[in-house]
């Protein structure tokens, strides 16, 4: 069978199987053995006896089978059946045709994605697509999109404890570990529930428990209280570390007590904890006071964490603890 005109190039066209014919109307429609069901009459190409027929008088089609209007006989031939696409089925497109162009706006949707495996949708980003320069160990991905060498030093947050209002003691336990050599511990607005109470500072264990006998040693501290002079107090074997000494204020609107303060070594077991700082609050008479501290276990300990209190009364307030990265 051949066509008048340009020869079509796209759409769904199946020659079936040959058919052998009989006294008979009625023949199945089959493609390597596989039934075949064409959606009309008009969309067969059917060839008697070398005389294409007329679809809708000479044939029709029901289902997967084809319906001529009267009986053939066994000498009847049947050239050919060529069955058509269905309207607007241009059938399986060629690998590689399909271009960007050809999809519509919008057309791939969350819901088209839906059942794709999470294995395709894993995996590493190549380098390319985050930036130039190398990715490895040793290098971090800037803002300006490129790799450089990881910079050196920085605090880790480790760790954070709010009192919530005026409690006994705030603590934070078990927040020292190998990973840090140093930590810095920021105290910030612990006020005495007790107006011109003074505030203490001991190291915790991993009990945890705290670590209040005879192993503050060393101790020595020296404050400065509206420019009158300057006190220092040293002592060795102590059993807490008292930080201030003139009374914290706990009016609402001073700063309250403030402390920064390095630890070295807290956990470990075959060196002593040392620790110096500094620390500014508003006495209750309402100097502003500040000054130093410095101070070591007098055993090694290996502390976990630090408690806060008053000398009398609740306190209120917040401490942070912080991992020193080394360099």
């Amino acid at each position: 069978m051949t066509y008048i005109g340009a020869t079509p190039t796209t759409g769904d066209f199946l020659k079936l199987d040959s058919i052998s014919t009989s006294a008979t109307t009625t023949f199945n429609l089959r493609q390597g053995g596989v039934a075949v069901y064409p959606q009309s009459a008009n969309h067969c190409l059917v060839v008697l006896n070398g005389v294409l027929q007329t679809a809708g008088s000479s044939f029709n089609i029901v289902n997967d089978t084809i319906v001529f209007a009267s009986s053939l006989a066994s000498s009847d031939v049947i050239n050919q059946i060529l069955v058509l696409g269905n309207v607007n089925d241009i059938g399986v497109p060629s690998d590689d045709t399909v271009s960007t162009a050809k999809l519509q706006s919008s057309a791939v949707t969350d819901a088209k994605i839906s059942a794709m495996a999470s294995s395709k949708l894993t995996g590493v980003v190549p380098t390319a697509n985050l930036g130039s320069g190398t990715a490895s160990s040793s290098t971090v991905l800037y803002g300006d999109q490129t790799f450089k060498t990881a910079p050196s030093g920085g605090l880790v947050p480790v760790g954070q404890v709010d009192s919530g209002g005026n409690v006994g003691e705030v603590t934070l336990d078990n927040k020292f570990s190998a990973t840090y050599t140093n930590y810095l511990i920021i105290v910030d607005k612990m006020t005495p529930a007790t107006d011109g109470a003074n505030m203490c500072f001991r190291f915790r264990d991993d009990t945890p428990s705290t670590i209040n006998t005879s192993h503050y040693g060393l101790v020595s501290r020296g404050y400065r209280a509206n420019d009158n002079g300057l006190s220092s107090r040293s002592g060795d074997g102590e059993s807490t570390f008292q930080i201030t000494d003139a009374g914290v204020s706990n009016s609402s609107n001073k700063l309250g007590f403030k402390m920064a303060m390095w630890l070295h070594n807290p956990y470990s077991s075959s060196v002593y904890t040392a620790t110096h700082g500094t620390f500014q609050y508003i006495n209750n008479s309402g100097y502003t006071t500040g000054g130093y501290f410095q101070m070591q276990l007098h055993e090694n300990s290996s502390p976990r964490g630090v408690r806060m209190y008053a000398t009398s009364g609740n306190i209120n307030g917040r401490i942070k603890a912080y991992g020193v990265v080394d360099s």
